[in-house]
């Protein structure tokens, strides 16, 4: 099966340089999804990206306004459009885009097997390692993503490395549920029999996501367990056997049948939120962009006397984080993009990587930029609201960071098959062992595919 994977990146490396070669002609190459407008005469460098980070989606509220700041910024020299791709498709998007050598300049993310056996192997990512060194960007890099980076690309970085940490806790409503205790600062055990009967409001269709995170922390609170999601990140999880993930989900499986708010079982992440959102939960777990839901200006979304001010927010017992910093970054640049374009391509990464940038984006968003010298101003603003305050109290050097179990398990296995059984363990149709080797056998036929 193995043998599967290597004659599928072969073939796929040998279709990409066919194509590029009947593309490119010896007259220069402009990829595509990008133009240049009016070209060097005019002096505007314009190019197009697509990007799910548009309209509706949650990270369209920073990240546009982020590309128009840019835009304004080099006025007459370089201007970035952007094209709407829905998330759930956007992945597909960009090998179909590889495939016909028509890469955007700047390509923000694709799933990490494409990128490690196409992307790297197959030469489509620019290497970025010697301006990141000449930029100092590097000294603003999370060293975590850097090695990771290098590990991988054979001591060459790809991705502009993260600049900033995002750890994972959860939140509560003080009006429902107000304990006294530094919360993370138990364990899961003592957090469990503190929460008494007070509900959670657990995902369980789609990837199942606050149900995974609650898995993740109950993991990670064990002997081990940290050691094991870590490695994860490096490769990828397929046996489920070891009892620190039997008694994670033994563990899962306690709180879905005693806690979980009345709606979990077939919820979606949205139903979740709702659920939290109009008092049917004293408990959610989710990241720090979610801190945004609890301002007066989204109180819309709130319902059944439900008031923002009265969530704080916590990491996991443990002082844990889910949080992967093993992991590639957000951005590369198009090996076949133009040097213009490249030029256009580094000074958008240098600006969203500038130190105002990234405290904007903390402040939306939450988070760490473990590596800058943050302003007054931003701290000031940060402390004005209550959840980003908590978690960055929460963020210490003492902060253990592990990924989520989602991002350590097969990627269709963790997108589809997680959350389709999570109603079976809920309503004690599977036993938590009998979880653990259907884990199993979906992760190993997912990584022989």
């Amino acid at each position: 099966m193995k043998a599967k994977k290597i004659l599928a990146s072969v073939l796929a490396g040998l279709m990409l340089l066919a194509t590029a070669g009947c593309n490119n002609n010896g007259g220069g190459s402009t990829a595509s999804g990008s133009t240049a407008s009016g070209g060097s005469s005019k002096g505007v460098i314009e190019v197009s990206i697509p990007s799910y980070k548009t309209g509706e989606n949650v990270g369209a509220v920073f990240f546009e306004p982020q590309v128009e700041r840019f835009n304004e910024k080099y006025e007459g020299q370089y201007k970035i459009n952007l094209e709407t791709v829905p998330q759930d498709g956007f992945g597909d998007r960009l090998k179909q885009l590889a495939q016909q050598n028509k890469l955007p300049v700047l390509v923000q993310g694709g799933d990490l097997d494409w990128i490690l056996n196409v992307v790297i192997p197959n030469g489509l990512a620019w290497d970025m390692t010697d301006w990141l060194e000449e930029s100092g960007l590097l000294e603003r890099a999370v060293q975590d993503s850097v090695d990771y980076n290098k590990d991988k690309g054979d001591g060459k970085i790809y991705t502009i490395p993260k600049m900033t940490v995002r750890p994972t806790g959860f939140y509560y409503n003080t009006a429902m549920w107000n304990p006294e205790e530094d919360l993370s600062s138990l364990t899961m055990d003592e957090l469990v029999t503190l929460l008494g009967d007070q509900k959670i409001a657990f995902s369980t269709a789609e990837n199942g996501w606050v149900s995974a995170l609650f898995l993740t922390a109950f993991i990670a609170n064990q002997e081990g367990g940290v050691e094991l999601l870590q490695a994860g990140a490096d490769e990828k999880i397929t046996d489920f056997s070891d009892p620190i993930f039997v008694n994670a989900v033994a563990s899962l499986q306690q709180l879905l049948q005693n806690n979980a708010a009345s709606n979990s079982i077939g919820a979606a992440y949205a139903d979740a939120a709702n659920a939290f959102m109009s008092g049917q939960a004293a408990v959610i777990a989710n990241g720090p962009w979610m801190s945004s839901e609890f301002n007066e200006s989204n109180s819309a979304n709130w319902s059944n006397g439900f008031d923002g001010a009265n969530v704080k927010a916590s990491l996991f017992p443990g002082n844990v984080g889910i949080e992967n910093n093993r992991a590639f970054g957000e951005w590369w640049i198009s090996a076949s993009a133009s040097e213009e374009e490249i030029e256009l391509a580094k000074a958008f990464l240098e600006f969203i990587s500038n130190p105002e940038e990234l405290e904007a984006y903390l402040l939306a968003e939450g988070g760490d930029a473990p590596n800058i010298e943050y302003s007054e101003d931003f701290k000031e603003k940060q402390a004005e609201t209550q959840v980003l305050a908590d978690l960055a109290a929460d963020t210490t050097e003492e902060t253990v960071y592990v990924p989520c179990i989602l991002d350590v398990i097969p990627n269709s296995v963790a997108n589809t098959e997680f959350g389709k059984l999570l109603p079976s363990l809920a309503n004690g149709t599977y036993t938590p062992e009998e979880f653990c080797d259907w884990m199993t056998q979906k992760s190993v036929e997912a990584s022989a595919e």
